[in-house]
């Protein structure tokens, strides 16, 4: 049985500044497939328009005032339905009557169900969860927490030859931040292992630690190895990798998608659109956060 290298792409929802909101609503996502799965499902096509082309815009019916973003993010969709309510439950199969619902079900739709396309999810609400399980203030801590923890639940399930490549979501932060100013802090010293508090190698250093942590749980003996970091790095240690033409904003886009089905399908006790999960979604598994410490 030969090698299979995976790759991993991230993203987070709800705003992870916030950690102390007993209101927010956090979750992060994973997507997972082999990289010749990636290939193939990029030159999937939904309703006419191949997935590549559709993921690098943002919806067509998505109005002018809420295209905030360069390419399909659906948070500028939130943001709209948000204005513009249309409370329910829906299910991606029968989105209504609504165009840009119509088109934005149809991009959720074909990740939900993608038979090659794994979707892993992780969500946490209140301050008492945060302070029982993350012991941080600090959001890329607490994002490397969870991505780790996402790991941990992936990695029995490949091969113990496989490798699994993560790249967890990139954070952009506001200048203001602790957070952010004491990663340029940490910039200015001398030691270049440093974990660097707020960005993307703060949140790496942790998810490495937490996936490591499970790895060696692992009551099987044999278990997949990993990697994480940036796109270009993972890149640069995985030469199957290398070859593939896989975009970094279109993974982006792909774990926004993962993202989004999280936070629609797993958002208690709040107004607004809600997706109801049918058998279709086999590939698309999400836990809260104390069910991964059971």
């Amino acid at each position: 049985m030969g090698m299979s290298d995976w790759l991993a792409v991230g993203d987070e929802t709800g705003n992870w500044d916030e950690l102390n909101n007993p209101g927010a609503f956090l979750g992060v996502a994973l997507v997972v497939a082999r990289i010749e799965d990636w290939q193939t499902a990029l030159a999937d096509v939904v309703d006419g328009q191949p997935i590549r082309e559709r993921l690098q815009a943002p919806p067509r019916h998505l109005p002018p005032a809420y295209r905030k973003s360069g390419g399909h993010h659906l948070l500028d969709a939130f943001n709209c339905w948000k204005a513009q309510p249309s409370e329910g439950t829906w299910s991606l199969a029968e989105p209504g009557g609504d165009p840009l619902r119509q088109e934005v079900f149809a991009t959720l739709r074909w990740l939900a169900e993608h038979p090659r396309l794994i979707t892993l999810g992780l969500w946490l609400k209140g301050p008492a969860m945060r302070r029982e399980l993350f012991l941080s203030s600090d959001p890329a801590v607490a994002l490397g927490r969870a991505y780790g923890l996402l790991v941990g639940l992936a990695l029995p399930f490949l091969n113990p030859q496989d490798r699994l490549l993560v790249q967890p979501g990139l954070r952009t932060e506001s200048a203001h931040l602790l957070a952010k100013q004491r990663a340029s802090l940490a910039r200015s010293q001398p030691n270049p292992d440093a974990r660097l508090p707020g960005d993307l190698r703060g949140t790496v250093s942790v998810l490495v630690e937490e996936g490591q942590h499970h790895r060696n749980a692992w009551r099987g003996g044999a278990i997949a190895g990993f990697e994480a970091g940036a796109l270009d790095h993972l890149r640069r240690v995985c030469s199957p990798l290398r070859k593939a033409e896989l975009e970094n904003n279109i993974l982006n886009a792909i774990a926004d998608l993962g993202a989004g089905l999280l936070r629609l399908s797993c958002q208690p006790g709040e107004g607004g659109l809600r997706l109801r999960r049918d058998a279709t979604w086999r590939n698309v598994v999400c836990h809260a956060l104390p069910e991964l410490h059971a």
